[in-house]
């Protein structure tokens, strides 16, 4: 029998399942934008990136969300648009097996405490 897991491993879990698969999501329909749409909405993410990351605790998805940001604005760029745009479906394809991993082993972890 397996043992039982921690309430605060499955929390964790959880969020990060969660926050990678809406994450990956967002990147697959950022990457689809182009033009003023981009610049608009990767500057509005950057703006909000920026503001996350003045706290020390959230420093890190302050500033991964910053370059999320950046990186959409950069998908406007008529020669450089098709790369960045690749990048962020690669990106949202990777962010959303690791967000199915976390919440697989939150669902199997959930199971192991009935």
């Amino acid at each position: 029998m397996d043992e039982i897991v921690p309430r605060k491993t499955l929390v964790k879990q959880f969020s990060k399942g969660a926050g990678g698969v809406g994450g990956g999501i967002a990147l697959w329909v950022l990457s689809g934008l182009g033009g003023l749409g981009s610049l608009i909405v990767g500057g509005l993410i950057a703006v909000v990136g920026l503001a996350i990351s003045t706290s020390e605790d959230d420093r890190t998805a302050g500033l991964i969300t910053t370059g999320a940001g950046a990186l959409t604005m950069v998908t406007a760029v008529p020669f450089l648009g098709g790369l960045a745009g690749a990048l962020m479906s690669i990106s949202g394809i990777a962010l959303l097996i690791g967000g199915g991993y976390n919440l697989f082993q939150f669902f199997r972890g959930m199971k192991n405490r009935r």
